[in-house]
């Protein structure tokens, strides 16, 4: 089945929360973390909002370029 615009804006809309869950994690691992595992974390969340924008929010924007994207 085909993805279409409103599938698409719920995936948008969700891809987006897991990018704010992720910057929610990395603020709390920074004051609750040594600094060498808040590194680790921060490059576990800095690729993984790497992924949810280059393998989610471009895909859906490539096919629908009029949704808004927040980046």
């Amino acid at each position: 089945m085909a993805m279409n615009e409103t599938d698409a804006r719920e995936l948008r809309e969700l891809g987006l929360r897991a990018v704010e869950h992720l910057s929610d994690l990395l603020n709390l691992a920074k004051v609750r973390c040594s600094e060498e595992k808040y590194e680790r974390v921060r490059r576990g969340v800095g690729l993984s909002i790497g992924r949810i924008q280059t393998e989610v929010l471009d895909v859906i924007c490539e096919k629908y370029p009029h949704i808004e994207d927040r980046f």
